[in-house]
């Protein structure tokens, strides 16, 4: 219970802190600006723009993806030889975090080829 407190204290205060320090880049937008330019994007320039997005956010997924990967693993470490663990035990909550991350990830990639296709450029690897 105490972890969860201290978390969530260090998140409060830390996230506001966030996009102070890190520069505002083009493919940053609202919900409200993305959704508009997919529904009125229509030449090349607006769909690189989509697809720059969505590889932007892909990145992003598979970075959280990768830390929730080392944490699965410590986690997994840290129960082994437990025979009375209780279910769902952390090491599952970290491989679940992980697997939607994941998820997140491809399915962004998937969007940005999508919008490089229609740009008429060849998409990325990433």
């Amino acid at each position: 219970m105490n972890r969860i407190l201290i978390a969530v204290a260090t998140l409060s205060f830390t996230l506001p802190f966030t996009g102070v320090a890190q520069p505002t880049t083009p493919t940053q937008m609202s919900r409200q600006q993305l959704r508009s330019l997919i529904q009125n994007a229509h030449d090349a320039a607006q769909y690189k723009q989509l697809a720059d997005y969505y590889r932007q956010q892909e990145a992003q997924y598979r970075a959280m993806a990768a830390a929730e990967k080392a944490e699965w693993n410590k986690r997994v470490q840290a129960s082994l030889g437990g025979e009375s663990l209780k279910k769902p035990n952390p090491a599952d909550s970290a491989h679940r975090l992980y697997d939607s991350y994941s998820y997140q990830a491809d399915h962004n990639a998937d969007l940005a080829a999508h919008y490089e296709q229609l740009a008429g450029t060849t998409p990325s690897k990433s």
